[in-house]
């Protein structure tokens, strides 16, 4: 099997801090076409978020997956692998501590290095996701073990460089070549050459995935409930929770993205408020820092149709860049409703429902 060589520590070195940008962290997309379930900060699909493996959000899973059918898979391969080094139970393990799907860490570990068994992977104590490793200096992925690797590839790689899907990956790599790329806004290359490669590993998917249809299926995923958890970040849901209206149906077709990128919750709040006739500056700056914007006013007290500015960290907010969401309703028992933008993926716009408590922690932008 040809190995493809892949260069993830590449990422960092282009991909500057982005002065308007929030990277939701576990972010996972879900369209329309998908009946999602966020349990436990993991999101869940039947079987693709996006209709096909090519497109599929790397971030979103496909629940119940064994380690029975993944051994399985793996062993129709025909790849002499070590089994105690990758093996069902290991890569859930893997998935489960770096919030990748596990069906793309068997793709990106088979097309990489032929699950250790070819390339840089051999090398004693280098990883078999070429993570690392680069042209000039392939040694250096003996830097990361293979569940080092596993979740910085998924932390640096994947969500801080926007490579969600393996069709994004591809599509970078074309625009690198020719000079196109802008890491500020599309955030760092993953592949470097023109082969097809994301299109590859998303094959492996569909294979693995058409495996485990063939060999018992997966049960459905509990679905979601709106309410508020324990850790006060509020419940997920990809529809409006039961109890809860908008007053203004969310039209995101005329949004602009002229000072905040396209998808980020900073784009869909500065354009959600349009809606309302409501205005935010076009620079607000990152999520966590419309709090501290000069000119607006901010309260804890909940206020309809205002932005709420998590500070990073907060209500499960990314740990640098913070958040920040839309007020939708606050209803007579101090429950509020909140849309967003990159909760469950670019573009994606999902809900949260925080108790009457909760809500007066939040610190609420008032806009003009």
């Amino acid at each position: 099997m040809k190995v493809v060589k892949r260069f993830g520590l590449l990422t960092t070195l282009l991909a500057p801090l982005f002065a308007v940008l929030f990277l939701f962290v576990g972010a996972s997309s879900i369209t329309s076409t998908s009946s999602a379930s966020a349990i436990e900060g993991q999101t869940y699909v039947e079987h693709w978020s996006d209709g096909e493996a090519y497109s599929h959000n790397l971030l979103v899973h496909r629940y119940g997956i064994t380690a029975e059918q993944l051994d399985g898979f793996l062993e129709t391969t025909g790849i002499a692998y070590d089994k105690s080094r990758i093996n069902g139970k290991l890569l859930l393990e893997w998935s489960k501590k770096s919030g990748l799907d596990v069906r793309a860490i068997v793709a990106i570990a088979q097309m990489e290095s032929s699950f250790g068994t070819a390339g840089v992977a051999t090398q004693k104590g280098a990883n078999m996701f070429g993570y690392g490793a680069f042209d000039s200096n392939p040694s250096n992925a003996t830097q990361y073990n293979d569940e080092v690797a596993v979740t910085d590839l998924t932390s640096v790689t994947i969500i801080k460089n926007k490579n969600e899907t393996f069709k994004i990956q591809d599509e970078k790599a074309q625009k690198n070549a020719k000079g196109t790329l802008n890491p500020t806004t599309d955030g760092g290359v993953y592949f470097t050459d023109l082969s097809g490669s994301g299109k590859r590993r998303a094959e492996v998917m569909e294979k693995l995935d058409k495996y485990i249809d063939e060999h018992g299926g997966t049960p459905k995923a509990p679905q979601s409930t709106a309410g508020q958890s324990r850790d006060g970040r509020g419940v997920t849901a990809s529809g409006v929770p039961d109890g809860y209206s908008l007053v203004k149906t969310i039209d995101t077709s005329g949004y602009t993205a002229t000072s905040y990128p396209w998808g980020q919750c900073t784009w869909f709040v500065y354009n959600r408020a349009k809606e309302f006739g409501i205005s935010y500056d076009m620079y607000m700056g990152n999520g966590g820092d419309w709090r501290n914007k000069s000119g607006y006013q901010t309260t804890h007290t909940p206020t309809e149709h205002s932005a709420i500015s998590f500070a990073p960290g907060q209500a499960n907010s990314d740990p640098t860049y913070g958040h920040v969401v839309f007020v939708e309703q606050v209803k007579s028992d101090g429950s509020i409703l909140v849309s967003e933008s990159n909760a469950l993926g670019l573009g994606v716009i999902s809900y949260r429902v925080f108790d009457a408590e909760t809500a007066k922690e939040f610190t609420y932008v008032i806009g003009k």
